[in-house]
């Protein structure tokens, strides 16, 4: 019997993502909203997920936690022009 064609053979399916840590990257605080930038690490890369008062705005995923982490200060750059302040990530 001939040896299956990795072409042929389906990944396993995964159940969920399940992450191996989180951290607080930025904290900006405008005059209405606040938004956080979570840095979400997983096996297989990172997610950078942007907050705005407890709802879930937009989730990215990267390869690199560099490359993550220079999205966020794009991000944190453009949020200050503006007129939203930096506060402290806990």
């Amino acid at each position: 019997m001939p040896k299956p064609n990795p072409a042929h053979v389906r990944p396993a399916a995964r159940h969920g993502i399940h992450e191996d840590a989180r951290q607080i990257l930025a904290v900006l605080r405008g005059c209405r909203q606040t938004v956080n930038v979570v840095l979400v690490a997983l096996t297989d890369g990172v997610e950078l997920e942007v907050w705005a008062d407890g709802t879930l705005r937009r989730r990215s995923r990267f390869l690199r936690d560099s490359e993550a982490r220079k999205q966020c200060e794009r991000l944190a750059s453009r949020l200050t022009r503006r007129g939203y302040t930096r506060a402290e990530a806990r």
